[in-house]
């Protein structure tokens, strides 16, 4: 029995390929009833092209062997025991390939060129990413410098964050929104400062990028703050004029149609519900056409972001029930609106469906825990730090109110800054809750006792420590 295996060639199907001038190692096992291991010899003899060299004894243990031309050849080996008896010889066929280019390396010595290439590739590689992070590092630290020096300070206070990078907390709330808006409107209300018009602002954001396989949505910002009765239409057909006149694309026939809406021509006064009416159905058009051809076979959906909608409630039942109109007959499948109030009025004493009715409620709360956390840390994230103690001192005293949050943070930054340093402590907060103090006194003292002035005080008592 004979069987044979090799080191240095590669199996392919039925033959071992090997390498010119290198050596390739076979190993071979034999054995036979009647003798002794150490009384049988292994012959072997290597064929190419019809020519076969003579058989030569193998010695003990593998053969190394070295082909030097390229091509087909064949090894045979054989074993032969004293009385010259005579196995079946096994033959192995081999294909032998051109050896790689190699070079000398220090150290290394003979490498092939192609692992010499991936060693060139993997240094460069190595070198680059620690060139790149190395110039990230002091990019970073060169900003930071410049962050301090030209008072970096991201936390805004009084106004809404139009910025999505600054918009936390209510990212849930805008989605459930967003999917909602399709064949519903929707009524926002909480307490004052809790995110209402931030809301609407990053609504409108979300509604002009969403891509939803059956409607295209055209948000339009409408304050309330201060309108009156006999201007309520006006203003709204105002701003969703100027909104589509600023949309891309917008040919100059639609244009022309826009500026010969009713709005431009009457005043206030002149301009009832009706006029109204007859311009949405216009720039409903406008939309629409705008919409074939831009957009495909998708349905429009107008919406109407209301801000201060507590005004309405003011207002005669009238007007109330002529809007109320607009959107449950005239254009319920194209328009609709999310409003935001502090505290919606909700008496009514007349047979017909008051006009809040049309929408879904939601209710602001204030900040987890978490978003608060978020709020605070995220925008002076790799540039400021936090002390924890101060952190909890933040959200101890702002429960959870984004404005509040926000102030302090915007306090305590800039008290920071003034020290020159990247960190904010206890000293930066407590200086930003005086500060803050001071500013609510002196807005309670210089306005009546009543009304506006009594909330001052209430937020004034809260912002106490204890």
């Amino acid at each position: 029995m004979l069987e044979v295996s090799s080191l240095g060639a590669s199996p392919r199907s039925d033959s071992w390929q090997v390498r010119a001038n290198t050596p390739a190692i076979f190993n071979f096992s034999y054995g036979d009833l009647q003798t002794q291991p150490n009384k049988l010899s292994v012959l072997y003899r290597v064929g190419q092209d019809g020519q076969v060299t003579p058989w030569r004894e193998a010695p003990n243990g593998p053969l190394e062997y070295e082909f030097g031309q390229i091509g087909e050849y064949t090894i045979e080996f054989m074993v032969r025991d004293q009385a010259f008896n005579y196995s079946q010889p096994a033959t192995q066929l081999i294909t032998v390939v051109p050896k790689p280019a190699s070079i000398n390396l220090p150290l290394l010595g003979e490498v092939e060129v192609r692992i010499f290439q991936l060693l060139v590739l993997f240094g460069s590689l190595a070198f680059f990413g620690f060139g790149y992070v190395s110039y990230e590092i002091i990019l970073h630290r060169r900003r930071v410098s410049d962050a301090i020096q030209r008072g970096y300070n991201p936390y805004i206070s009084g106004e809404p964050v139009r910025k999505e990078d600054m918009f936390f907390g209510r990212q849930d709330l805008l989605q459930r929104i967003v999917s909602t808006l399709h064949n519903n409107s929707i009524m926002i209300h909480g307490e004052r400062r809790i995110g209402k018009t931030t809301l609407l602002y990053q609504l409108g954001n979300a509604l002009r990028q969403v891509r939803d396989a059956e409607y295209w949505f055209v948000p339009v910002f409408i304050d309330l703050e201060g309108t009156s009765e006999s201007r309520l239409f006006h203003l709204m057909m105002e701003e969703i004029a100027h909104t589509v006149s600023e949309m891309e694309a917008l040919d100059e026939s639609a244009h022309a149609r826009l500026e010969s809406l009713h709005c431009s021509s009457l005043q206030d006064r002149e301009y009832t519900d009706r006029e109204f009416s007859r311009d949405l159905r216009t720039v409903i058009q406008v939309l629409e056409a705008h919409g074939a051809e831009y957009i495909g076979d998708r349905q429009l959906r107008l919406i109407l972001l209301m801000d201060e909608m507590d005004t309405l409630s003011q207002f005669n039942h009238i007007y109330q029930q002529q809007l109320r109109r607009i959107f449950m007959r005239d254009f319920a499948a194209t328009v609709g609106a999310v409003v935001a109030g502090i505290e919606i009025s909700k008496e009514w004493d007349r047979i017909e469906s008051p006009w809040f009715n049309l929408f879904n409620e939601i209710a602001m709360q204030p900040f987890t825990r978490q978003d608060a956390v978020d709020l605070i840390v995220e925008p002076v994230r790799g540039y400021y730090m936090y002390e924890p103690d101060a952190l909890e001192f933040i959200l101890d005293n702002s429960d959870g109110r984004p404005y509040r949050l926000q102030q302090y943070a915007l306090e305590a930054v800039t008290h920071m800054l003034k020290e020159k340093r990247r960190r904010i402590t206890m000293v930066d907060v407590l200086a930003a809750h005086a500060q803050i103090q001071e500013t609510f006194q002196e807005t309670a003292s210089s306005t009546a006792t009543s009304g506006p002035a009594a909330e001052m005080h209430n937020i004034t008592a809260d912002l106490n420590v204890a």
